[in-house]
């Protein structure tokens, strides 16, 4: 029930390059409703709907707008260079950056008014933001095929070669960015991606809980997996709830980086040894290679999840794992920030605001039930559930990252 595009979509998107990443259908529900449909199929949708229902499908004549395409132009050229180099996820979240934009133009424009007051004006928008789209499918196009195809046929176009009686039309290609002529008309469309509600992302997520092998009992016996083969993935619990998973179940403790390798087996992954307090070195890994440099990490007190489940990377057991936010610098960069608490000692305990340190050994959970919660960046104030994290009394703060997730 769900098209191939919306799964070349995410996984594209959320392509493992520089660090792992663990499927959950919340996610997949949220990126899905957010940038596939909020964003590049809202511009397709709400653009070509636009000239076929004020402009009798024809794609009205006027100029270039050359402020709109100079930006378009600038993410273009990062695109290919960032495809040169096999940047795939990158140059596929710049792809929506520049629908981003254009649904921002939009916006911005309110064609549904200027048609009547300011017609030029319309015109012009509605005219360049159809040349962007079909430069979107063209560039978007290795990635999610059959949805490329069928929005170019909204245009009568193609970007595959297509055969002719005898001979062999070509479609469009790189070569044909930035061209603003050779489109005239918009044929009917329809909605090729519908939201997916969050009834039906559970269904999903029930339905192909736990293993092949679990499922395929379950549907022989027709009866529910047993207790004991409880589903690998857990929704993120709701937000009232948060807190008191995280009090209950998980724990932080602050962590200094005393050493820093490159794991040999892996491009991506430091080697992370740690002073926690027990006196025993403490091996984790992260993959921070391609945003921090090995100086920029040494002698940081770190935050570390304490009690996760060991888990073996490239050849090498790691004992946890460190708390980073990502934020988009000035210039759109995709960067991590390492949270750090460089008051507190090593083996110092991370709580919620008002909490007490707790006092028995904790238990070792699973990566689900780490996951359970969402740690997040507000006004630069580290928190779950809305309750502050303290190390030692005093809040965690971010210094680059002002909202964000942690993870």
């Amino acid at each position: 029930g769900i098209p191939a595009d919306a799964w070349r979509f995410y996984i594209f998107y959320n392509r493992p390059e520089k660090q792992d990443f663990q499927f959950m259908w919340k996610d997949f529900q949220e990126k899905m409703n957010s940038e596939l449909i909020g964003n590049l199929g809202n511009l397709v949708n709400r653009t070509l709907l636009f000239v076929n229902k004020y402009y009798d499908g024809k794609i009205p004549a006027a100029p270039v707008d050359e402020e709109l395409w100079n930006e378009v132009k600038a993410r273009e050229a990062k695109i290919t260079e960032l495809l040169e180099w096999a940047e795939l996820k990158d140059a596929f979240r710049e792809m929506f950056g520049i629908a981003d934009i254009c649904n921002k133009a939009f916006q911005a424009a309110e064609p549904w008014k200027t048609r009547t007051t300011a017609p030029e004006q319309a015109a012009k928008l509605i005219r360049n933001l159809c040349y962007v789209i079909k430069d979107l499918m063209i560039m978007i196009n290795p990635y999610m095929p059959q949805y490329t195809q069928k929005v170019m046929s909204y245009f009568g176009k193609s970007i595959e070669e297509k055969k002719v009686g005898t001979e062999t039309k070509p479609g469009l290609n790189w070569s044909d960015l930035a061209k603003t002529d050779g489109l005239s008309e918009i044929s009917a469309t329809e909605v090729y991606f519908t939201p997916m509600d969050k009834k039906t992302m559970e269904n999903f997520r029930e339905k192909f809980s736990g293993n092949q092998k679990e499922r395929k009992d379950a549907k022989k016996t027709e009866q529910k997996p047993k207790k004991a083969e409880k589903k690998a993935e857990e929704e993120v619990l709701p937000f009232d709830r948060q807190a008191a998973h995280f009090s209950n179940t998980i724990r932080l403790r602050v962590a200094k980086i005393i050493k820093v390798d490159r794991n040999p087996e892996a491009e991506k992954l430091y080697i992370e040894h740690l002073d926690d307090g027990t006196g025993t070195e403490r091996v984790i890994q992260s993959g921070l290679v391609p945003y921090l440099k090995e100086e920029e990490l040494l002698g940081k007190h770190i935050i570390l999840a304490d009690n996760l489940a060991p888990r073996k990377m490239r050849g090498i057991e790691s004992r946890g794992m460190l708390l980073a936010a990502d934020y988009t610098s000035a210039d759109g960069k995709e960067c991590v920030e390492v949270l750090t608490a460089p008051w507190a000692a090593p083996g110092t305990e991370v709580v919620l605001e008002g909490d007490p340190v707790p006092s028995s050994k904790p238990e070792t959970i699973s990566a689900d039930d780490f996951f359970k919660v969402e740690v997040k960046v507000v006004d630069k104030t580290v928190q779950i559930g809305g309750k502050k994290l303290v190390a030692d009394g005093k809040p965690l703060e971010t210094q680059f990252t002002v909202n964000g997730d942690v993870h």
